[in-house]
């Protein structure tokens, strides 16, 4: 997960896996998760909703595409394991969609294909997060997985690899942040093999 900082109140991209790093997380910045007003989901895996319980005051947003990971619509895994539902409300969100979250403007932007509901966010028209759309290898953007399992898992290549090269058409991104594999300051170098 991420906590963008630079807003007042803070914002979060994703919750971590479980309550207790994000606890650990939060003390090291000298924040409390109640201070949090926004959590953007870039989707519903257990890995990024762990701690959002955590987060009492906070809207949360995802993708209209993503309700179905969590209402029992479509399953995750083998065609039987579904994601958990949310214990929280939340706002459902179109591509395109803007929502002012304190001082920040924050773009949704649709990547399915790790999930069918997937979806980056661009801040202030220069921070990317991108969640599991992409990893960075020796600096440049990759598939998530190299699996093609999509009956078992709802992984799609083919619509993930569009995704991505979606993204490398924008312009004077300043920081890319991926869920697992750290961020990158070098945004056109990294996304040059996907324009």
């Amino acid at each position: 997960m991420f906590v963008y900082t630079a807003a007042d109140p803070p914002i979060c991209f994703d919750t971590g896996i479980s309550e207790q790093p994000v606890k650990r997380g939060f003390d090291a910045l000298g924040f409390k998760p109640e201070h949090v007003k926004y959590v953007f989901l870039t989707h519903t895996d257990r890995d990024h909703i762990g701690g959002l319980d955590l987060f009492k005051n906070a809207d949360v947003y995802l993708s209209i595409d993503e309700e179905q990971m969590i209402n029992r619509t479509t399953p995750r895994f083998l065609g039987f394991v579904y994601n958990r539902p949310l214990k929280k409300p939340y706002t459902l969100l179109k591509n395109g969609d803007i929502v002012h979250a304190g001082g920040a403007k924050i773009e949704a932007l649709a990547t399915p294909g790790h999930t069918p509901g997937s979806m980056s966010f661009l801040v202030n028209s220069s921070i990317l997060f991108v969640g599991d759309t992409l990893v960075l290898r020796e600096g440049k953007a990759r598939h998530f997985s190299k699996l093609h399992v999509r009956d078992l898992t709802h992984m799609d290549i083919a619509t993930q690899t569009e995704s991505v090269k979606k993204l490398a058409q924008l312009r004077n991104i300043s920081l890319m942040a991926t869920a697992h594999t750290g961020f990158t300051t070098e945004f056109e170098s990294a996304m040059s093999d996907w324009v």
